[in-house]
């Protein structure tokens, strides 16, 4: 989803995902709710970092990545995104990462961290990811989009999913 190709159908996408969203109900029946982990990542102010993490509110791709590694999960360091995207278009940033499970099975391709300036702009991308096939994990203004375009990475991501949600207290969106 992240390719050039794919920029310019989502940027046409957008005005039409935004009417949708605002006329439609929201439709839960294929998401996933995960449980609240014991596991936050480490931070300067302990109390207020730690339940912002339980409540799924992530301030940077940072403290995503800080929380999947603190639940056992082996991600690389986020790189921001230098191509105009759907994220980029509505005042957001996107990052690049590698994530790997307990297990040692890593999911085939890049995974992104999406954040976004506002739920509005959250719940608009929902609806664009699965309608290209996405497996992500959304809080309340982020996002984190796992691979889906090589062969076999669906089935993986469709795997590691809910231990993304456990580790950060969000939603699998398919």
């Amino acid at each position: 989803m992240r390719t050039r190709a794919t920029t310019a159908i989502l940027t046409t996408a957008l005005a039409l995902a935004l009417a949708l969203t605002a006329c439609s109900s929201e439709d839960n029946s294929d998401q996933v709710d995960a449980k609240t982990t014991t596991a936050s990542a480490p931070a300067s102010s302990p109390s207020a970092d730690a339940s912002a993490a339980k409540a799924g509110h992530y301030a940077s791709a940072q403290d995503i990545v800080d929380a999947l590694t603190a639940a056992g999960l082996t991600v690389s360091k986020p790189e921001k995104e230098t191509e105009k995207t759907y994220i980029s278009e509505v005042g957001g940033t996107a990052y690049n990462f590698t994530v790997t499970d307990q297990a040692g099975k890593a999911t085939h391709g890049t995974a992104g961290i999406n954040m976004f300036p506002n739920p509005e702009a959250l719940a608009a991308w929902i609806p664009l990811s699965k309608s290209f096939g996405g497996v992500a994990v959304t809080g309340d203004t982020w996002a984190v989009s796992l691979p889906t375009s090589a062969e076999g990475a669906r089935d993986d991501s469709k795997r590691l999913a809910p231990n993304v949600a456990k580790a950060l207290d969000g939603t699998v969106q398919q």
